[in-house]
């Protein structure tokens, strides 16, 4: 069973607004770097990560183990991409606008090496275990979180600054085998997008800090997942539908994204999408990094959201 989203979901943030239009293909390999230190000339040493502290404000009951979930089936698609218990939704429909184009998905096979065959030490710090363990909620079936999980990969993910995650996530608590997400998931069970947020969550703290609406932006999202800053455009009700209809045109080779509007009917509101292009001259296509596809026509598009996002990675 997928998670329920709980919480708000922020607005992508400041636009960094530039008319010029970029594209093109990027051939290459569809494959994340894999490598196996046990074939290393020098014997590789073990492996320590700490774990970011997970975020409040739930009461899901929740503890960490290592996922053996693969990064990615043959290449990665808008669909691995599903938003869990944070605020993530930038980060969401970046990453689900990425893995819709061609240069989206090569940057994201860039962004992520995998390293395995070194025994891989998961630390959690008192704080981290008292907060897990608040949640127990008088459970007594509930087992404490151990202090280390020993695992047996790690990943170093490209962001501004390289950040190392290894495999072990905040999952549900159950008593049997059964993973489920509690932040960033996949509905087909692969590794990336989790990685990827893990790294960011790790990069500035914890997953509580990644939660605040407050301190991130799009721009500073983009500028690290994407590699460079976006382009874009605000939208209102004077915006010319064939502005919009362009950028939505683009989106199958240019990843981009849409924010809608407070005060949104048709769409979630006050969330980002991934755009994937459009269905005829009318109907523009949306992915919901709740985990959906959607649609609505250019009138309502305009009606409904207020700014878009573009921008190939370099």
């Amino acid at each position: 069973m997928a998670l329920e989203y709980k919480g708000t979901a922020r607005t992508p943030g400041p636009i960094s607004i530039d008319p010029e239009r970029v594209g093109g293909r990027i051939p290459g390999p569809l494959r994340f770097e894999h490598i196996d230190l046990s074939k290393s000339a020098t014997k590789a040493t073990a492996k320590t990560d700490p774990m970011p502290p997970p975020a409040g404000g739930s009461d899901t009951i929740i503890t960490a183990r290592a996922v053996d979930w693969n990064l990615s089936g043959k290449s990665p698609i808008t669909e691995d991409v599903k938003q869990g218990e944070l605020a993530t939704c930038p980060i969401g429909a970046i990453l689900a606008a990425l893995a819709h184009t061609a240069s989206g998905k090569l940057r994201i096979n860039n962004l992520i090496k995998e390293f395995v065959g070194v025994p891989v030490k998961t630390t959690f710090s008192r704080e981290t275990l008292d907060m897990i363990a608040a949640r127990k909620k008088g459970d007594p079936d509930y087992r404490a979180q151990e202090k280390e999980i020993v695992s047996k990969r790690y990943f170093t993910v490209a962001l501004d600054s390289p950040q190392d995650v290894s495999d072990v996530f905040y999952v549900k608590y159950t008593d049997g085998t059964d993973v489920e997400m509690v932040y960033m998931g996949s509905p087909n069970d692969v590794l990336w997008p989790c990685v990827i947020e893990k790294a960011y969550a790790k990069k500035i703290g914890s997953y509580e800090e990644l939660d605040d609406d407050s301190k991130h932006t799009v721009e500073e999202f983009w500028t690290n997942l994407v590699g460079s800053k976006p382009q874009g455009f605000a939208v209102d009700k004077n915006t010319d539908l064939s502005k919009i209809r362009e950028a939505a045109s683009n989106a199958s080779r240019i990843p981009t994204i849409g924010a809608s509007r407070d005060d949104a009917t048709k769409v979630l509101l006050h969330h980002g999408f991934a755009i994937l292009g459009m269905k005829g001259a009318d109907v523009v296509l949306l992915y919901n990094p709740h985990g959906k596809k959607e649609q609505v026509t250019l009138t309502e598009f305009r009606d409904n959201f207020q700014l878009i996002n573009f921008g190939n990675p370099k």
